[in-house]
């Protein structure tokens, strides 16, 4: 069995502060980012979806659309005039993230592990962010409380998904705040069940309101005393402007091009959202992507997943080097600010150890591992586990003996013979 594994097994039974060696082993970290205050502690949860096996189509005939466990998509592709079949038909993955392609759009869907009422969602969406385009849309899936996993309609963030001062479009209510929401929602005897983001080609069609009825003309009158009506005013004729007036610039339609099932149009949002959004993006996501999404107890990454490493500076020390000065590691590709957890394998006997680190904003990790008093030589696996992400690394470590030390010398009683 493979030392990861048996860490995880051993874990998952066990608490924190366990023995190894029967002694409590001790770990003393030194966290590279222990002065950096931009580091953000990570959400419970961790993810990436950084390819199409991440995400299940969701049911576009479905009047009343199911939403599966974890990530799903539903998309428009205008070049087929359709509800596209592939999520490669209409986005790509990449180093930036996930984004939609130009002459399409792309609905990407996920739920929470718990439905949310009206008045746990402020605490929810405290720490909200997200590392998105402009022409990128977060909502959240509303339900009625009595069918929480049927979506009714979306409340969408109508600038920046921005934490506590996240601003919504819910229905016909403008502009709220998340308390005003969520009195909304308690009105409405509805719950939060799911969260989504719209991403929307910067090629495709704007949808165009259904143009007003015309006014019936009036009908003709037969009464003789009435007055004559008057002759139609000529418009006045506008002088030309001098100047040339600059096009304005369209905001790309967040609305699809194509008709979809009435279940789909649920998703999408009021008439009131634009398509244009600005976030503050630490990964620079293009116009129409995404980098990640932070709501609730999880963080989806939908950049490359990392490989976590972790490197050992000596990995050779003598017994009494590894129980008190120890050994410096490093550690790499976990997700940024996640506790990281330590543990020690030989064989098929492991444990975690006391203590842990943490990853800074780019999901590096330094520390010092320092072995038990009571540890044994030979050759030991020393394992890093993100406590968030499940991201999860091993390096060999060996403890010698050391020098061997000479015996003292015994002194000798009694007269001492010469001869010469």
């Amino acid at each position: 069995m493979d030392p990861i594994t048996v860490f995880r097994s051993r874990t998952a039974a066990a608490a924190l502060g366990v023995c190894v060696l029967g002694v409590t082993a001790a770990l003393v970290p030194t966290v590279s980012n222990a002065a950096d205050d931009s580091t953000v502690a990570a959400t419970p949860t961790v993810t990436w979806a950084d390819g199409a096996d991440d995400f299940t189509a969701l049911d576009i005939e479905s009047e009343s659309p199911a939403i599966p466990a974890g990530w799903s998509w539903f998309g428009l592709d205008e070049s087929s005039d359709g509800p596209a079949d592939s999520i490669d038909d209409v986005a790509t993955f990449g180093a930036d993230g996930v984004t939609a392609k130009d002459d399409a759009a792309v609905y990407l869907l996920h739920g929470f592990s718990e439905t949310v009422t009206p008045a746990a969602l402020p605490a929810v969406v405290a720490d909200a962010r997200a590392e998105a385009g402009t022409n990128s849309l977060v909502a959240l899936l509303v339900a009625d409380a009595d069918d929480p996993t049927t979506v009714v309609t979306t409340a969408f963030a109508v600038t920046d998904l921005d934490g506590a001062g996240t601003e919504w479009a819910y229905e016909d209510d403008g502009d709220e705040s998340t308390a005003d929401l969520a009195a909304d929602l308690a009105d409405d005897d509805r719950v939060v069940f799911g969260y989504m983001v719209g991403l929307v080609g910067q090629g495709l069609t704007a949808v165009e309101p259904d143009p007003a009825p015309e006014a019936p003309a009036p009908e003709p009158t037969t009464d003789p005393t009435a007055a004559p009506t008057a002759a139609p005013t000529a418009a006045p004729t506008v002088a030309p402007t001098t100047a040339p007036t600059p096009a304005p610039t369209v905001a790309p339609s967040t609305a699809p091009t194509s008709p979809l099932s009435s279940g789909l149009q649920r998703f999408l949002p009021p008439q009131s959202v634009d398509g244009a959004r600005a976030f503050r993006a630490t990964v620079d996501a293009a116009d129409a992507g995404i980098a990640s999404l932070r709501l609730g107890d999880t963080t989806t990454y939908f950049t490359p997943e990392p490989t976590a490493a972790v490197s050992v500076a000596a990995p050779t020390l003598t017994l009494a080097q590894a129980t008190t000065t120890g050994f410096a590691v490093t550690g790499s590709g976990f997700a940024p600010g996640e506790t990281i957890t330590v543990g020690l394998v030989q064989g098929e006997s492991g444990d975690e150890l006391p203590g842990t680190l943490l990853a800074d904003a780019d999901g590096d990790v330094t520390g010092t591992v320092v072995l038990p008093a009571a540890a044994t030589v030979g050759d030991w696996s020393l394992v890093l586990l993100g406590a968030s992400s499940g991201q999860r690394a091993a390096a060999t470590i060996t403890v010698t003996a050391g020098p061997a030390t000479a015996p003292a010398a015994t002194p000798v009683t009694g007269r001492a013979t010469f001869t010469g």
